[in-house]
């Protein structure tokens, strides 16, 4: 489907150098960059900042108000998804979840 959900391998991760070069413009401190810049890339995709918000919700995993490279790349990619037409899921769906946030069973 749209989301991966077939793939076990992380559906981000083949866009994850793209992402990754936004990233490093974004300050990042302790390889975090806060919310405040965040949302300056964020909004580029000229989504509603009620979008945006239930994106930062989804891509913050860790819930610490900061966003790592793979949180950050996890946040362009619902953007990418919602642009193309698709529905934001209510929950991050397991095979989005970024690989070093996986709860290993």
């Amino acid at each position: 489907g749209p989301l991966g959900s077939d793939d076990v391998e992380w559906v981000v991760g083949k866009d994850k150098p793209t992402y990754d070069e936004i990233f490093y413009t974004l300050s990042p401190v302790n390889g975090k960059i806060t919310g405040a810049n965040a949302k300056k890339e964020m909004v580029k995709s000229k989504l509603p900042n009620t979008v945006l918000g239930k994106i930062w919700k989804l891509a913050d995993v860790d819930k610490d108000g900061l966003l790592d490279d793979e949180e950050f790349a996890l946040a362009n990619h619902l953007i990418k998804v919602k642009l193309e037409g698709h529905e934001l899921p209510a929950d991050l769906p397991p095979h989005l979840v970024p690989p070093s946030k996986r709860r290993h069973e």
